[in-house]
């Protein structure tokens, strides 16, 4: 009992803080970004009766409060609502099976095989009692039962961390503009523990572009608002995985959008890089070596 208990507590804190269980409406401390598993109807409340539009599968939206399952969702300066279940997080949170489970092709639907007990799984939605689940490879997913599921996250693993999670060999100890790759990189690590938000106001609060905007901008150099924008920029020139340098902005596909890049960090070294996490709700330092963003990683630019 004490383990199915800390596993709903771990989906209702970790990967959506939402329980389709939850009988009142709860507001997110952060907003979610969030996207459409399938297409799927947006509503003026949270009602199949109400007034609606259809939406197409990858819609990117952004989550704000949820109940009784039905999430309240922003997108292009409107309000609505949505089911629960049609909607997937951009940044997957990691988990492991706690025993031998059942993979399902649906939220109790056709059972799809068995997977042993400490199985990594990335979570990233959730329907009722089920858990919406991809492997690490990204190219199967399916859905357990969230009492088999345990939190087991390689990026929240540093979520607690501050500056001293960096390697002493890959701080910078630039505290003056006069390098813009050392001093940028010092201005990230010194916002290690920042607060996580969609609608980011820095330094209090960032998101990812919000992060790299930011640390670069201190440097001197100017970026776009957004990540796909930034990941786009012809005037930085493009660095694939293997030739990444320290100050790099690395970019990550998250999601199938016709976008290369939804997510960005800055690189420090050895693997490692810094970042505004959704998942981890702040700013911490993660690896490119293996899991989620060794797998999502798409590009990257010189920015100095």
């Amino acid at each position: 009992m004490m383990g199915m208990r800390r596993a709903r507590r771990f989906v209702a804190a970790l990967f959506f803080a939402l329980l389709a269980l939850s009988l009142t409406a709860c507001a997110l401390a952060d907003a979610i970004e969030v996207r459409l598993n399938a297409d799927a109807k947006i509503y003026a409340s949270a009602s199949t009766s109400a007034r609606s539009v259809k939406a197409a599968k990858d819609l990117k939206l952004t989550l704000k409060s949820y109940a009784n399952g039905w999430g309240m969702v922003t997108y292009k300066g409107n309000t609505g609502y949505v089911k629960l279940k049609y909607l997937d997080r951009l940044e997957p949170i990691p988990a492991r099976t706690t025993e031998a489970a059942a993979v399902y092709k649906t939220a109790g639907g056709d059972k799809l095989g068995d997977v042993p007990a400490d199985t990594a799984v990335y979570v990233i939605g959730v329907d009722g009692a089920y858990a919406h689940v991809q492997d690490e490879s990204g190219e199967h997913e399916g859905y357990i039962k969230t009492s088999q599921l345990a939190a087991a996250d390689d990026r929240a693993a540093d979520a607690g961390s501050a500056a001293s999670a960096i390697p002493a060999a890959l701080r910078s100890t630039t505290a003056t503009n006069t390098d813009g790759v050392e001093y940028a990189i010092y201005i990230a690590q010194s916002l290690m523990g920042a607060a996580y938000a969609s609608d980011a106001n820095p330094p209090s609060s960032f998101n990812s572009s919000a992060f790299t905007g930011y640390c670069y901008g201190r440097a001197g150099a100017d970026l776009a608002d957004d990540a796909e924008d930034q990941g786009g920029d012809a005037r930085y020139a493009e660095i694939a995985y293997d030739d990444l340098a320290r100050g790099d902005l690395v970019c990550f596909d998250t999601v199938s959008d016709g976008s290369a890049c939804d997510h960005v960090g800055i690189y420090i070294g050895n693997g490692y890089f810094i970042h505004a996490s959704s998942a981890a709700e702040k700013v911490i330092l993660s690896s490119l070596k293996s899991g989620y963003y060794n797998r999502t990683f798409s590009a990257a630019r010189r920015i100095f």
